[in-house]
């Protein structure tokens, strides 16, 4: 009811001239790009994205590391050759020929292929989480110009309004000084509201360029954003902070992002771990040739320990451990500023939506100002001046209802992306 109440005072459709009843003010609507919505906005600057397109190499890069983790376990089919002279039974000098084929793996492979395949799991799933929200992230920018670059395009429309009215009423009030119906003082009061009119809207216009030129250059659109479209008003809904909180928590992809970063980085200590055993490799083929003078052939075992007399082992058990410690810090510090962006983001649509209900307000009020003002100077009762005064706190308010109008539909999207993935 709000939302339709804040459409209907925004599509008032004249405002009593100065000078003449049949002179009119058009009020500013809310406006849309024609060419250009939000979701293409969004859709455009995601494709060009730089740190968009960074995440998604990162997620590439861990999906091929996957693979290869993945691929690690196994033996190693081996292969030898030897040729080698030998002393035979007369004390002449044989060959000793040995081939020997087999297979060969290493204990401490196996028992760190596990949790090396859980780590790059992890980072890949975290890979993908942090390009989730690198787009949210993006998405959020888009949406802040988009509607900075709407508020921009109102507001100047609304200054080139009031601009226009300023130079009727001076041309009004030239006509009524010519006639003796007015003192030469309403012309000086009237070349000042011009100029003072004329210097907000080349402020608005320049406003509006920037802001139009800073959307066109990140979301990367050759579309030409001259047309614009009535915007309607979503229905007034809000969310308690904590409740935006916990959907936040349980659906962020940043989160998904650092948990499985913790995780990734606790698999890896558990590799280390498992490394620091002594190393164990184990060769089984079989072998043939001629050892002696004598053909041989069969099968061969070689079991090798290896025992490290260094600490480096252990080091880096201590290293991935702290790396643990590191991450399960960084997770809950992410947890933290995402539960007081996501409580702020829910106050302050809610405090938004209170600014244009009293903005609208204060445009109702100020319109009924003018009107008196305007009555009560064609009766003699009121000064130019204080008609003057009255019209810019139209306009100011007016302007002052289109930001909020803007600035609440910014803070309705930031905050369903807040909570969103």
């Amino acid at each position: 009811m709000r939302a339709a109440a804040v459409l209907l005072a925004l599509a008032v459709g004249v405002i009593p001239a100065v000078a003449r009843a049949q002179d009119s003010v058009p009020v500013a609507r809310p406006i849309a790009f024609a060419d250009l919505s939000l979701a293409q906005a969004q859709s455009a600057a995601l494709a060009t994205s730089p740190d968009v397109t960074l995440a998604d190499a990162v997620v590439r890069e861990n999906a091929a590391a996957l693979a290869g983790a993945r691929g690690a376990l196994g033996p190693s089919i081996t292969g030898s050759y030897v040729e080698a002279p030998q002393g035979g039974a007369n004390n002449e000098t044989i060959s000793q020929r040995l081939t020997t084929v087999g297979v060969q793996t290493t204990v401490g492979d196996l028992l760190s292929h596990s949790p090396l395949v859980a780590g790059a799991s992890a980072t890949l799933r975290s890979a993908q989480a942090s390009l989730v929200a690198a787009q949210r992230t993006e998405r959020v920018k888009v949406i802040v110009l988009y509607y900075d670059a709407l508020k921009a395009r109102a507001i100047a429309q609304a200054r080139n309004t009031a601009l226009r009215t300023a130079q009727q009423q001076r041309d009004a009030a030239t006509v009524r000084v010519r006639a003796g119906d007015a003192p030469r003082l309403d012309v000086v009061r009237a070349n000042v509201a011009v100029a003072r009119a004329t210097a907000a809207a080349e402020t608005a216009r320049a406003a509006d360029q920037n802001a139009t030129e800073a959307l066109v250059v990140e979301a990367n659109v050759k579309s030409l954003l001259d047309r614009t479209v009535d915007l309607p008003l979503p229905a007034a809904s809000e969310i308690a902070p904590a409740d935006a909180v916990a959907r936040a928590l349980a659906n962020r992809a940043d989160v998904r992002a650092a948990r499985e970063t913790t995780a990734a980085a606790q698999a890896a200590a558990a590799a280390a771990r498992r490394a620091s055993f002594p190393a164990i490799t184990i060769g089984a083929g079989y072998e043939k040739g001629v050892d002696g003078g004598v053909r041989i052939q069969g099968p061969t075992l070689n079991v090798t320990l290896g025992i490290p007399l260094n600490g480096s082992a252990r080091s880096q058990v201590a290293q991935k451990t702290a790396i643990v410690a590191q991450d399960v810090a960084k997770a809950q510090a992410v947890e933290r500023q995402i539960a007081l962006d996501v409580a702020a983001a829910a106050r302050n649509l809610a405090a938004s939506q209170r600014a244009t209900a009293a903005s609208t307000h204060a445009r109702q009020e100020a319109f009924n100002e003018l009107q008196a003002t305007d009555l009560g100077y064609r009766n003699g009762a009121s000064s130019s001046l204080e008609l003057a005064n009255a019209r810019d706190t139209y306009t100011q308010a007016l302007v002052d209802e289109l930001a909020s109008v803007y600035d609440e539909l910014k803070a309705r999207a930031t905050l369903e992306l807040g909570v969103g993935p």
